[in-house]
């Protein structure tokens, strides 16, 4: 995948505002940027729950930028249209030269199986085919656990669709460094183990749908600035964020945006031969 020219003349602009040398930095002529072209998304259409907010928002915005086609789902379609809006003008930013990739927001329960169907139908009716899934619907508590139907369902009817038109997709679990570590200092059992069954369900599902083309892994966060967990600290304090980072070889909890890299990559083809893995992006937590 090429970046397109616009987004060259941007970074020769922000090069010679920041007062350097283009021509010690970049060819002279500003050559255009090359990356491996299997990380493009052109012509994909990616599905993202939980995407009004916080990581699914950051998902859904990294696959647009790499120029997939997205749906977004969350609960509230007030919340999905005021996602998609504040992804278009970052999208309209970043290439002002450029079109937005079709953005379309659909209100829905993924723990309430008839929704999940209706919607899954409204988004296959509206883009004709899905080659990516990612389910990022979630909540955070450190007593109570999640309910995590939702990776389920939307996965089962994800897969369904890739199976019956022998689509090469990739599917992504959201789960967290949770279901490999018990973390401290809150206490969180039920909610470590529901992040583990995510991750063993991508697992279960990748040996299932493997044979057929279809991959289907987990992607576990450690510690992110999400809007969720920014509540979270707003009752808990400065003390539990010292606590954290305290255990984090990196020093520091990671925002959001860093793991639009490692979304791209497990969607796209560059991570081909990625199949039942579990993806840990923590800052290094789990090492120790």
């Amino acid at each position: 995948m090429l970046f397109r020219p616009s987004s060259v003349q941007l970074l020769c602009r922000q090069s010679l505002r920041n007062h350097l040398k283009p021509s010690r930095f970049l060819p002279s002529a500003c050559r255009t940027i090359k990356t491996l072209p299997s990380f493009s998304l052109e012509g994909k259409t990616c599905v993202v729950t939980g995407s009004q907010r916080g990581l699914g928002k950051e998902f859904l915005t990294a696959f647009a930028l790499s120029g997939a086609r997205g749906a977004c789902v969350d609960l509230s379609q007030e919340g999905c249209e005021a996602s998609i809006a504040s992804i278009a003008s970052e999208l309209q930013e970043t290439y002002p030269n450029e079109s937005v990739p079709e953005l379309r927001g659909y209100a829905c329960n993924a723990t309430i199986e008839s929704d999940v169907k209706s919607t899954w139908a409204k988004i296959v009716e509206d883009f004709g085919k899905i080659d990516v899934l990612v389910t990022a619907a979630g909540i955070v508590d450190n007593v109570e656990a999640e309910n995590y139907d939702g990776s389920w369902l939307f996965a089962r009817e994800a897969g369904k669709h890739m199976l019956q038109h022998n689509i090469q997709g990739s599917i992504v679990l959201i789960a967290s460094m949770s279901a490999t570590i018990c973390v401290r200092p809150q206490k969180q059992a039920a909610y470590n183990t529901s992040k583990g069954a995510v991750q063993m369900l991508a697992k279960s599902l990748a040996t299932e749908w493997g044979p057929r083309g279809i991959r289907v892994n987990s992607l576990s966060p450690g510690y992110m600035r999400t809007d969720l967990i920014k509540g979270l600290l707003e009752n808990e304090g400065k003390e539990l964020v010292n606590n954290w980072e305290k255990d984090i070889p990196m020093g520091r909890m990671a925002e959001p945006h860093e793991l639009r890299g490692t979304i791209v990559w497990m969607a796209s083809p560059a991570s081909s031969y990625l199949n039942g893995s579990d993806v840990i992006v923590d800052g290094g937590y789990t090492c120790w």
